[in-house]
């Protein structure tokens, strides 16, 4: 099972920390701002160049944040 948990922000990158509690790893997830990607240190997302599911995961816990974040602007 996976965890995100967002670590910081900074001008041009958000950076994410995912526990994977079955393999017992975590893996750093990073959005680059400035040119709108994804990356994480894993080997499936540095050998197959497509979005792994700790990089999937960040993604879920971003649009978390974003809907709250809009519910919250219109007070639901």
């Amino acid at each position: 099972m996976l965890k995100a948990v967002f670590d910081y922000e900074s001008v041009r990158a958000k950076a994410y920390t995912i526990h994977d509690s079955v393999k017992k790893k975590n893996h750093s997830v990073i959005y680059r701002l400035d040119k709108c990607e994804w990356s994480c240190d894993c080997k499936w997302n540095t050998l197959k160049e497509t979005y792994c599911s700790h990089i999937k995961e960040a993604m879920r816990l971003e649009n978390r944040k974003k809907a709250e974040s809009l519910a919250k602007k219109l007070g639901l």
